[in-house]
């Protein structure tokens, strides 16, 4: 048999490709995050007047470099779609510029404040103008009919979702947990459509890797965090990949602002984790008269730990929830590609999220009680 008669486009050996991508990127940020836990192990240990340790669960004085590592990763795979047998896509693109130069922008603000303890602000302006970059680039949300509408929902939907990831990142294990998910969700979404050579499989797979490394090392005990330097990678990351493949699914305009219900259903689903927890943090923030903004222990995380979970315990919960996600992510794509959106289905995964969202409020108040 020649080289030639060998059908690189079939599904079982492009399976095989990523598989074997995923095996050997896993091994190399392991090895990876070893050489830096030996020679760069001082990164993101200081102290800042006690402050951090009230922020994050655990101890502060770890090396903050699991964001080297996904960045590094995202490179590489980046690089490594030229090395594919089945590669179709014309490689530059807005699209690619925008996933290039928000995710660098978001990795680099990250970093500057792990470094510097910079103000809130400056993460927020940071956020803003990865949000503005993908804009530039035409990567945004079509909820209307109208463009200013569009480019206010993103800029919300993307300053939003960097700032969740970066929030929910407060115990060992969560926030990539719940991130290596909704990168599941989206390979999914791509299985789904067919879209096994599409570029953003190798970069997800490749993210993806470096999060399961990553977890081998901030599992509870964790050896490293990822920084802001990781979260904000991450958020500016999921954001372009959402807009691209989580809000495209719209049914029936219900107005002439030409706003679908239906859109709303998946991302809503997908992000649902970071949203609740966010979304509980900031409004019981501002009912006390503090700062959104300003890090505590006193995130839906948290309060299950209050209510006597073990850290381990609590990240198998969300994997748990993030799993569910999955599921449900499966069937919806699979409804509207075969145009049989389910209206029974989406209100099982509204329920479902709503479930969530009352649950934690229930643990909320009990962790709180507890913890006196």
């Amino acid at each position: 048999m020649n080289l030639s008669d060998f059908n690189f486009n079939s599904t079982s050996f492009q399976l095989a490709t990523y598989a074997l991508f995923f095996v050997v990127a896993v091994f190399f940020t392991i090895v990876l995050s070893l050489l830096f836990l030996k020679f760069l192990k001082n990164i993101g240990t200081r102290q800042q007047n006690g402050h951090e340790n009230l922020v994050r669960w655990a101890s502060q004085t770890k090396p903050k470099i699991g964001g080297f590592c996904f960045f590094m990763l995202f490179l590489l795979s980046v690089c490594s779609y030229f090395l594919l047998p089945f590669h179709s896509e014309l490689f530059f693109n807005s699209e690619l510029l925008a996933l290039l130069g928000s995710a660098s922008l978001g990795f680099i603000v990250g970093l500057v404040d792990d470094s510097y303890n910079t103000p809130p602000r400056f993460k927020f302006l940071g956020q803003l103008a990865c949000a503005i970059v993908m804009i530039a680039m035409g990567v945004l949300i079509p909820i209307s009919n109208i463009w200013i509408i569009d480019v206010l929902f993103t800029v919300f939907w993307v300053v939003g979702v960097m700032n969740s990831i970066n929030m929910l990142d407060n115990m060992d294990g969560i926030t990539a947990s719940v991130s290596a998910f909704i990168l599941g969700a989206a390979l999914v979404i791509l299985y789904l459509q067919g879209a096994l050579t599409s570029f953003y499989v190798i970069v997800i797979v490749g993210v993806l890797a470096a999060l399961v490394s990553y977890l081998y090392f901030n599992w509870h005990p964790s050896k490293m965090y990822m920084g802001d330097s990781g979260s904000q990678f991450l958020g500016a990351f999921l954001s372009v990949i959402s807009i691209l493949y989580m809000w495209q699914f719209r049914g029936e305009m219900t107005d002439t602002v030409g706003l679908s219900l239906q859109q709303f259903v998946l991302p809503l689903l997908v992000f649902m984790l970071p949203i609740i927890d966010t979304t509980t943090v900031f409004v019981r923030r501002i009912r006390r008269g503090q700062s959104p903004f300003v890090g505590g222990r006193d995130h839906t995380t948290h309060h299950l730990a209050y209510c006597g979970l073990k850290d381990n315990q609590v990240t198998w919960v969300f994997v748990g929830l993030a799993t569910i996600t999955v599921v449900f992510t499966y069937f919806i794509v699979l409804h509207f590609l075969t145009n049989t959106w389910s209206t029974i289905l989406s209100f099982m995964a509204l329920g479902y999220v709503l479930a969530v969202f009352v649950g934690m409020q229930y643990f909320y108040e009990v962790g709180k009680k507890r913890k006196g």
